[in-house]
């Protein structure tokens, strides 16, 4: 094992807000960052090569150590929920008690050898939040079963119980419960429902839970009937529709209460829209530290040794023609070396700046000032359409125009570009009419590594589109020229104006 290589990613690791450790086998600290360091007081240099068991002995449980234990072995990653395993490694807080945490244990793997990568989720904020929340849910459906059970004051109930109703930060909505768990209509929902979605408490009155969802639940339907039906109380996740067409991910607290003398389902709806941007931009630092690690550690130590290589050979040379050839080939390994470089570079900046609203019409207009004069027709036929993106999202359009021109071939000698909506949303067209790509290069196009010259353009370009959901495909026919469609799903792109503005050479 080299354990310079992950100590050196241990540095980068320092960034992350979230505690991170890397464990051998024998659970030696192979990597301890900052975070982790300044929580425990333990700093770096005095736990890096010890047991992590021999200062937390905790681990050594079997409800620690059967699952870490797995992960070496190969299996799933390991979960602690900040439920049960609320102090994976306790750490006090400032004004007192511990933490609490949320961690998940997944492989990482050095040559032949599998590693533990332990990462701490600090959630006391959130927890706190939620028993703070817990406690105001609880005393608003207490209120509402006393005053809507209270038939000799009903009229004073129903009025109170209305300003707390409205007064709510979660929309809260009631509906029927059917004999078999499904929901059925509303019988009421509160001025925060209606805002969330747009709908008027009248349409509401005629709709029931299942025509808000978009998709699916985070589990299956028949279960949280069941759950409702059994507990009497169901927690999930899905999305719902507005009235706009847009959705809205949310999480549903469910209570089976008795409102005058009837079953009804009390849900209280939060919307979590930005907790899902904090878990997306979680996975995608995680998905960049893994690349990278993988780029500096395995594709420059072969650069180096081709170079290392071609250096030896060079120096036992004697004719000048085969020393000069060796040169040429040193100079390509550099060259390869500096393009995994700059794509490092360039990586890291994905997803750092907030996405942006960007007019295509305004990014290809720059772009091909750019490229011309050139013997090359530039148009662009689309309306003044706008695309929700990373900022990096002119990188992509001027990577598909740098490809045409570098491998269009002789033919080459119109670039267009066009916009369609169709059932997968809006699909942006950057096509030409050169030579193509044949078919069995067209399934590697967007890996890391392939092509003439290290593929990275068209492997950056796929993971900047992710960012916010965009994909990309290749759909040209070989000796009629190349066609990339950038796929743009609905509620990621608007129309600036209704006027056309035709086309534009």
């Amino acid at each position: 094992m080299n354990t310079n290589s992950f100590l050196s990613q241990c540095e980068n690791l320092d960034i992350l807000p979230a505690g991170i450790i890397i464990l051998g086998p024998d659970y030696t600290v192979v990597c301890w960052n900052r975070t982790i360091a300044e929580w425990t007081c333990i700093p770096r240099e005095k736990i890096l090569g010890r047991d992590l068991r021999e200062i937390f002995p905790h681990l050594a449980d079997r409800k620690y150590a059967l699952r870490i234990q797995q992960v070496f072995e190969g299996g799933a990653a390991a979960f602690f929920s900040t439920q049960f395993h609320p102090h994976f490694i306790p750490t006090p807080l400032p004004g007192g008690g511990l933490r609490f945490q949320r961690t998940t244990v997944h492989a990482v793997y050095e040559g032949k050898e599998t590693y533990a990568l332990v990462f701490i989720d600090d959630v006391t904020e959130l927890v706190q939040q939620v028993r703070a929340y817990r406690g105001m849910r609880d005393r608003a459906l207490r209120e509402v079963r006393e005053r809507l059970e209270k038939e000799a004051a009903l009229e004073e109930s129903e009025a109170k119980f209305r300003e707390i109703f409205n007064s709510a930060n979660d929309a809260i909505h009631i509906h029927e419960l059917r004999e078999d768990g499904l929901p059925g209509r509303f019988s009421e929902v509160n001025a925060v429902a209606c805002e969330m979605l747009g709908y008027s408490r009248e349409e509401f009155l005629g709709m029931t839970p299942l025509d808000l969802v978009q998709g699916g639940h985070g589990k299956p339907l028949d279960v949280i009937g069941r759950e409702i039906l059994g507990k009497g109380h169901a927690i999930f996740e899905t999305e719902h529709k507005r009235k706009d067409g847009s959705t809205v991910p949310v999480e549903i607290h469910t209570h089976r209460v008795t409102i005058r003398n009837r079953d009804v389902v009390l849900s209280v709806v939060r919307d979590i829209t930005e907790r899902k941007i904090a878990e997306d931009a979680l996975a995608l630092a995680l998905r960049k530290l893994h690349l990278l690690s993988t780029i500096t550690r395995h594709d420059l130590l072969n650069q180096v040794s081709a170079l290392k290589c071609y250096i030896e050979l060079a120096r036992d040379e004697k004719e000048i023609a085969r020393t000069r050839e060796f040169l040429d080939k040193m100079d390509k390994v550099l060259d390869t070396v500096e393009e995994q470089i700059n794509f490092t570079r360039d990586y890291q900046e994905i997803g750092v700046r907030e996405p942006a609203w960007q007019n295509i019409a305004d990014i290809v207009g720059k772009i091909r000032a750019g490229f011309q004069p050139s013997g090359v027709d530039i148009v662009l036929a689309l309306d003044e359409i706008e695309v929700y993106a990373d900022p990096l999202f002119e990188k992509v359009i001027f990577n598909l125009f740098e490809n045409a021109f570098r491998y269009g071939g002789p033919s080459l000698s119109l670039i267009r570009v066009t916009a369609a909506e169709g059932p997968e949303g809006l699909a942006i067209a950057v096509e030409d009419n050169g030579v193509g790509i044949p078919d069995e290069d067209k399934k590697h196009l967007f890996r890391k590594g392939f092509g003439k010259h290290t593929g990275l353009g068209l492997f950056l370009s796929r993971e900047i589109l992710a960012i916010t959901g965009l994909s990309i495909r290749e759909t040209g026919v070989p000796g009629k020229g190349a066609r990339f469609e950038i796929l743009v799903p609905e509620g990621k792109f608007r129309r600036r104006s209704p006027e056309r503005t035709g086309e534009r050479g």
